[in-house]
């Protein structure tokens, strides 16, 4: 039975990761440290072939992509593989979250997938677009090797969903540092982690 792998690599550090500020959708670069991470990556796994890249559209993530596989790669840009959009949160350093909006902070801590924070998008709906396309592409390269760059919380939600029994169960389990890569096997429909936070 042939297999497919799928590698989750999220983008390196930005400033606002750095501080603690809350980017979710907005277009922010990396930062010197970021690209160094990216870089650091690439050599990591400089022996890694892939068949396809698929990529977040933003800064942060189309950067991240062409450090690790090259300025030659060919990579797919995708909106539903950006990260989530935290309305009213977006650009808030954590701890102005936590004191401007102390109750919805410590329902998102706790029941993300059920808190409405103003002005932001949909968590079902979130959850929904970013499983549905990497579902999409891993159904579409049998047998390849497939490379998604992305967001925190985009792999945090893909892992949580193949690993665990709710995406909403799962989602805090899974700590995604800034330049790693999370390894999927696939055989058949069965997900096998190989490999997380690689770096």
């Amino acid at each position: 039975m042939n297999t497919t792998k799928l590698y989750l690599i999220r983008h390196g550090e930005t400033e606002q990761n750095k501080t603690g500020v809350l980017m979710g959708s907005t277009d922010t670069p990396l930062n010197d440290h970021g690209r160094f991470q990216a870089l650091a990556l690439r050599e990591r796994i400089n022996a890694l072939e892939v068949d396809s890249i698929f990529a977040s559209p933003l800064t942060r993530t189309v950067e991240t992509a062409t450090l690790v596989f090259g300025d030659q790669a060919r990579i797919v840009t995708d909106s539903s593989l950006q990260e989530f959009h935290f309305g009213e949160w977006e650009g808030m350093h954590f701890s102005a979250i936590a004191q401007q909006y102390p109750e919805i902070w410590q329902m998102w801590l706790t029941d993300w997938e059920k808190t409405h924070i103003p002005g932001a998008e949909a968590f079902a709906a979130f959850k929904y677009r970013v499983i549905s396309v990497v579902e999409e592409i891993v159904r579409t390269h049998p047998g390849k090797k497939v490379a998604v760059v992305s967001h925190g919380g985009c792999i945090r939600s893909l892992l949580a969903h193949f690993f665990c029994e709710s995406v909403a169960k799962g989602y805090w389990q899974f700590k995604v540092d800034n330049a790693t890569l999370s390894e999927i096997e696939f055989m058949g429909e069965l997900p096998i982690l190989i490999r997380f936070n690689y770096r």
